[in-house]
């Protein structure tokens, strides 16, 4: 194993019947949250995946929206009642741009009792990172990237592991024109694909700046992108989406496709 992809959640801002996408990434080095989700689902969340609170070490925050970065405020508090119970925990590093940062530390404040925000500023470190910043995670590269977002601050990275392989991440933006030389180079990546492109004037994804499985998969096979994990999709057709969503993009994208479904785990 190189590095495996663990689907905390899978869905879109408005889930029926999943959590919103987020998902961690484990290494020889250990694990990194990406995204929080929207609210204290979280919890259920990382334990239907089996991951445990006091695992959660590091979190790479995307961009502000909720269903993004509440999750977070959660997993602090979480954290923060662990320490008040005198459980060993060493400290969460969380990961964002100046956006991010600046909203997590105002929500905390506006919400939290005194004496937890208080902790939080001695439990939690909030690193702020910025286009083209590069810092190391669990011993893997990380080089962080705007992802081109057409209505929010929203920061990508690539990941480089040891064996050599690159990650990708788009938060939950898709793969366009506009970002495709982002991950240039990369061999697994993982992105945005609101519905089918059939689907698109019942889901209308271009209004929300999202896009088609059809449109991503055009531009991964340009991207020669060896794998393709698809998230942030509809879930109204939750049972069938593996399938009707493989066979859209089996038209138009050649490498390994994966759509996930919570709790999935993938192996790399």
């Amino acid at each position: 194993m190189n590095f495996e992809l663990i689907m905390i959640g899978t869905g879109s801002a408005f889930p029926r019947h999943s959590y919103n996408s987020c998902y961690a990434i484990k290494s020889h080095g250990g694990l990194m949250l990406v995204d929080a989700g929207g609210g204290n689902g979280v919890f259920s969340a990382i334990n239907g995946a089996g991951i445990k609170l006091a695992d959660i070490r590091h979190v790479f925050i995307t961009h502000t929206h909720t269903d993004h970065i509440l999750g977070a405020v959660w997993l602090i508090r979480g954290i923060i009642n662990m320490n008040k119970d005198g459980e060993s925990y060493g400290g969460l590093r969380i990961y964002g741009n100046r956006s991010v940062c600046n909203a997590l530390r105002l929500i905390c404040q506006l919400t939290f009792l005194a004496s937890d925000y208080d902790r939080f500023t001695h439990i939690v470190e909030l690193m702020e990172i910025a286009d083209e910043s590069a810092l190391t995670i669990n011993g893997n590269l990380i080089e962080c990237f705007d992802v081109c977002s057409k209505n929010v601050a929203q920061t990508g990275f690539r990941m480089t592991f040891g064996c050599g392989e690159k990650l990708a991440c788009l938060g939950d933006e898709s793969l366009t024109e506009d970002n495709l030389k982002k991950i240039k180079g990369c061999d697994t990546l993982v992105c945005g694909a609101f519905c089918r492109y059939e689907d698109k004037e019942i889901y209308r994804p271009y209004e929300k700046h999202h896009h088609t499985v059809r449109d991503v998969a055009i531009l991964a096979e340009k991207a020669n992108v060896k794998n393709l994990v698809l998230v942030h999709s509809e879930d109204d057709n939750l049972k069938n989406r593996q399938d009707l969503y493989r066979a859209e993009a089996s038209k138009y994208y050649t490498g390994n496709l994966f759509i996930p479904v919570d709790g999935e785990r993938l192996v790399f």
